[in-house]
């Protein structure tokens, strides 16, 4: 495809859920203060976020009322390092396991300089604390692709980044700490009680509030976060159509879930009864299929706002977990939402039958997945044994790799 008719996938805009939401007559249950337990004000909001983050946040102004958000032009210049990204065919998968009439794609959100998604929300947040005049832009990580994406955006934008990471992952993901160091993030290892995401969101906190120009930048569980990546499912709309194809069943792994609401939420309103939503998540962190849908807060020591979602609580320590980038305890609201309604089914496997995966996939087709997009292979592969015979297409998101990226290297 020619490099001109590639720029026309790239979306526009980014696609927003929320009247969709009430539109259905569902109401959005509104975030709250942690101190006051009254719905949290963007004033308030915004002396820990970016304002503009702070007001996609809370759905306030034209985010409670726009479906579509105009991205601006910096961010969409800053999209067309990387967008769009393949849609691909699984032949091989396809082939090992002797499917009939079944197809299998994915969309290929591991095809940055980065190898994941993660630069679709880190460039916005980014743009947008340049735009305010943030000092000190302050994230945690946990495997590293979330730091890695911040420290890129962050070095092309010319702001100071403070990433704090649990010290077991900062050991055990030391390359992908030098590569945030290389692009000129300070990485500081953590050990707290806990060893969360959910704890070192509020040593981050810490170091937020020493300075008004300090601001927290995160890259999962947010509504924020989740709009920006819609990306992934108005560019996959844009890739499947032009195939003809209708998609059976839409399914990722989630985490904190801003990936999996991308990749969904804009087909939700046009599928919605045609395509079945998958969300499949970790059994050791089993939010969705054995947690509690209420208001929790993110962070360990109650920092930020409390949120109604699917959650273990904010004390959950898994066992047993393989992918880092999947421990934390909560899920997107939003995405809590629908799965409340019905809309979204979740599904759990334990990493014993998902590690595996990697080296299957690598040989068959070419890529070593990240450990999280691994879950997604996993549900792919079991939806298509249930469908073997069936025309049905199944389409998932490979969110990362985990291949020898070339900003590894000195």
């Amino acid at each position: 495809m020619k490099t001109q008719n590639k720029e026309k996938l790239v979306p526009k805009y980014w696609y927003n859920i929320v009247p969709f939401l009430t539109k259905k007559g569902w109401q959005v249950p509104p975030q709250l203060d942690s101190k006051t337990l009254k719905p949290m004000k963007v004033s308030t909001l915004s002396r820990t976020l970016v304002k503009e983050l702070a007001k996609q946040e809370l759905n306030a102004a034209e985010y409670m009322k726009k479906e579509k958000i105009l991205i601006p032009k910096g961010i969409i210049k800053l999209y067309k390092k990387y967008r769009p990204t393949p849609l691909v065919r699984a032949r091989g998968l396809e082939k090992h396991l002797k499917l009939k009439n079944v197809k299998i794609y994915y969309k290929r959100e591991d095809a940055s300089e980065i190898g994941s998604y993660k630069l679709n929300s880190a460039y916005v947040q980014a743009y947008y604390a340049k735009k305010e005049g943030v000092h000190i832009f302050v994230g945690d990580t946990g495997p590293g692709n979330w730091g890695m994406g911040m420290a890129l955006a962050c070095k092309e934008l010319g702001l100071k980044a403070i990433i704090y990471m649990e010290e077991k992952n900062y050991k055990e993901k030391i390359r992908k700490v030098r590569v945030m160091e290389k692009l000129g993030a300070i990485v500081k290892p953590i050990k707290t009680k806990q060893g969360t995401i959910a704890a070192s969101i509020s040593e981050a906190m810490k170091l937020v509030n020493e300075h008004p120009k300090n601001k927290l930048s995160l890259g999962c569980l947010t509504a924020y976060s989740a709009l920006h990546n819609t990306v992934i499912g108005l560019e996959l709309k844009k890739q499947l159509e032009e195939k003809k194809i209708h998609p059976d069943a839409l399914m990722s792994v989630v985490g904190g879930g801003s990936s999996f609401s991308g990749f969904i939420f804009p087909f939700i309103e046009s599928h919605e009864g045609k395509t079945e939503f998958i969300a499949i998540e970790s059994a050791s962190v089993p939010s969705f299929t054995k947690g509690k849908y209420r208001y929790e807060n993110p962070d360990f020591l109650g920092l930020m706002p409390r949120s109604k979602m699917y959650t273990l609580g904010v004390k959950f320590i898994p066992k047993n977990l393989g992918a880092s980038g999947l421990n934390y305890h909560g899920k997107n609201p939003l995405l809590s939402l629908l799965v409340n309604k019905g809309v979204v089914k979740a599904i759990s496997y334990t990493h014993n039958e998902v590690d595996k995966l990697q080296k299957l996939f690598q040989k068959i087709e070419g890529i070593k997945p990240a450990a999280e997009a691994c879950y997604a292979i996993k549900g792919a592969i079991e939806k298509a044994k249930e469908w073997n015979g069936q025309y049905k297409t199944i389409v998932f998101c490979l969110t990362g790799n985990d291949e020898e990226l070339n900003i590894y290297k000195d």
